[in-house]
């Protein structure tokens, strides 16, 4: 969501809100308007005006009536900020009529003089300060900075010389605005039981004495509040002065008198405005707070949630670990038990896996020698001796096993000796192919040499 710059001019029982928003290299302006009887349904209503609460990014700023501001133009032969502000309090006392212990003191960068640096300087009641927060009771919603009319318009004013009238229904301030800072202003109070002809008479009368102070007449004229009727507007028109339309590169003529006010207050923020180049009452105990400060409470319970979830995370995971090394631990005590029950006595363990694996390997070879469900090799050495009758005379040589065949070599008296053991081979379960490979005379010619070939049954030797 793009930035939002947010005006209020708050006046009487009337809430007036600018909000300007950079969208595709255009100024979005939405003006709004309402009435409040007390500071939460104030609150409520800039929050109806903005589309619910100001988020994060968003720049709120409002500014005080000229009224409560004490406004004096100092001279120091210095420049630097911390010797002016620790000049300042000194100063004004001997200025001013009144104790600066609840007051605020805000001011303006020095402008070089011909021997000395020009400060402007406004005091301002801490209490009104207090009670303009009223109106804004969410920290969340708190404007980032007060500023003082007719100086939260300056920064958009300032590039043309002219004279600002600024109405508003219980003031009346006029100010010449020239070399881009305020020159000087005339401020008339308690203007609701006043008409038109008597403000009239109070603005023409300023006008020229502004305009005599500096030797120049026809200055032309802003003009703008909620003070501004249409029976004073045409009075001024009729001075045949120029009439300026404030920013008209920004709003040209969708911003009225009533909320130009709110629009510049808007327009000053989104601009950039250096804050040293501005008035801002939000110090000492008022000081605005960050937005990540006044989110700080959430952002804490964030990090605490967050470590939490690491925390039981970790704990799981060692938890995790431990049964892990316990089942291990186990497992090492079972094998090395086991290695005690099947290994000779007085074996060193060395590796009680790879020893295992050994001690298997040895039983297995025993076990293919002796084999499993009678098919091994002594029960077929057994098979073989039971077949042949007695009274046949033969001498094997050499006996080939594998768990599919048995290779027979030996020697007889005769060939039918041979087909003999051969049909007697034949008849035994454990066979069930019988093949004479070779039989032939041996070399004295007294006996015969022979070779069978016995393939075991399914299931045979193993």
């Amino acid at each position: 969501m793009s930035k939002r710059f947010i005006g209020i001019d708050l006046e009487g029982t009337d809430v007036r809100v600018a909000v300007l928003t950079a969208v595709s290299g255009k100024i979005d302006v939405e003006l709004g308007k309402r009435s409040y009887d007390t500071p939460d349904a104030a609150a409520a209503a800039i929050e109806a005006i903005v589309g619910g609460k100001i988020i994060l990014g968003d720049r709120l700023v409002t500014a005080l009536p000229c009224r409560v501001g004490l406004f004096r133009r100092l001279h120091f032969p210095f420049r630097e900020k911390n010797k002016i502000e620790a000049a300042l309090p000194l100063e004004l006392n001997s200025q001013l009529p009144i104790s600066l212990d609840e007051h605020l003191i805000s001011f303006l960068p020095p402008r070089a003089c011909e021997n000395d640096y020009e400060v402007d300087a406004v005091v301002v009641n801490k209490r009104e300060v207090g009670e303009l927060l009223t109106y804004f009771p969410d920290s969340e919603q708190n404007p980032r900075r007060i500023d003082l009319f007719p100086f939260a318009l300056l920064p958009v004013l300032s590039e043309q010389d002219g004279i600002l009238i600024y109405c508003r229904r219980l003031e009346v301030v006029v100010s010449l605005v020239y070399d881009g800072m305020i020159k000087d202003y005339r401020l008339l109070p308690g203007t609701s039981e006043l008409n038109e002809e008597e403000i009239f008479d109070f603005i023409a009368n300023q006008v020229s004495q502004l305009e005599s102070a500096i030797g120049y007449e026809e200055f032309p004229l802003w003009i703008m509040g909620a003070g501004v009727t249409e029976e004073l507007l045409l009075m001024l028109y009729k001075t045949n002065r120029t009439i300026l339309t404030p920013a008209e590169d920004v709003f040209e003529t969708r911003v009225n008198c009533e909320m130009a006010p709110a629009a510049l207050l808007a327009l000053t923020e989104m601009r950039g405005a250096k804050k040293s180049v501005q008035l801002n009452f939000r110090q000492g105990e008022f000081s605005a707070q960050g937005q990540l400060e006044v989110f700080r409470a959430k952002l804490v319970a964030i990090a605490l949630l967050s470590f939490l979830v690491v925390v039981c995370g970790a704990l799981t995971i060692h938890l995790g670990y431990l049964q892990k090394t316990r089942e291990e631990h186990q497992l090492k005590q079972q094998m090395t038990e086991a290695f005690f029950q099947v290994m000779p006595a007085n074996t060193t363990i060395v590796d009680v896996p790879l020893q295992l694996e050994s001690q298997l390997k040895n039983l297995q070879k025993q076990v293919q020698l002796f084999g499993l469900g009678g098919h091994g090799a002594a029960t077929v050495l057994q098979g073989l001796s039971s077949s042949i009758d007695r009274d046949i005379r033969v001498d094997f040589l050499e006996l080939s096993y594998n768990k599919d065949e048995v290779r027979l070599s030996g020697n007889a008296d005769s060939f039918e000796s041979v087909d003999h053991i051969a049909e007697k081979l034949k008849k035994n379960y454990l066979f069930n192919h019988v093949e004479i490979v070779g039989a032939k005379l041996a070399t004295d010619n007294s006996q015969v040499d022979f070779e069978l070939q016995l393939k075991f049954s399914k299931g045979g030797g193993s």
